[in-house]
């Protein structure tokens, strides 16, 4: 894995493409919202602002994912990557058990919270 967060290399495989419509789809916003309430929440909060209560000790602390730059839409097939695999060098570990859906509704609910 690389050691530097969202930057390509020859380590990492091309970036997925976005499914269509799905940034904007209530319906994986929804989904997505009730697999981070299990899964993500712990760390990055339940308003996804990097609050969680496991965030204590943690270096780097879990990533507000509330700002732009985690909702910017070129930088979508970024995110799903990031919950695929991890974030080498921080406590973000990979998801394997969530399927390839289940990870994109995931991005969508991230998305969605830009204008929370």
């Amino acid at each position: 894995m690389c050691a530097i967060p969202f930057a390509f290399s020859a380590c990492e495989r091309a970036a997925p493409e976005v499914p269509a419509g799905l940034l904007t789809s209530r319906q994986a916003q929804e989904a997505g919202s009730a697999i981070f309430a299990a899964n993500c929440a712990i760390c990055h909060g339940v308003r996804g602002d990097g609050h969680g209560l496991r965030r204590e000790g943690m270096t780097p602390p879990p990533a507000n994912l509330t700002l732009l730059t985690w909702s910017d839409p070129t930088r979508a097939s970024r995110v799903y990557q990031a919950i695929r695999n991890g974030i080498s060098g921080t406590a973000m570990t990979s998801w394997p058990t969530l399927s390839d859906p289940e990870v994109w509704n995931v991005v969508s609910y991230i998305y969605s919270l830009r204008s929370v």
